[in-house]
């Protein structure tokens, strides 16, 4: 029987300041690959690519549970 490949998309995106950023996913993971600006000899790679851990904080301070209130059995007077 024939193996299932996996398909794996990427979008190009401009960012504000006009460089070309590729963005995908594999297995949940967000990547970002980017145009090494340093390359300088043919044997260094043409993009780089990194992981985007980046999380809104908007959606942090919404996830988060309240801090705990003391008890009035907790107060130390």
């Amino acid at each position: 029987m024939a193996e299932k490949k996996q398909s794996i998309g990427a979008w190009k995106n401009k960012t504000k300041d006009g460089k070309e950023v590729i963005k995908f996913t594999i297995n949940g993971q967000k990547y970002d690959m980017w145009v090494n600006q340093y390359k300088d000899k043919p044997a260094q790679p043409d993009y780089k690519i990194y992981e985007n851990n980046w999380v809104d904080p908007e959606e942090v301070k919404t996830n988060q549970s309240p801090e705990p209130v003391a008890e009035a059995d907790d107060l130390p007077f």
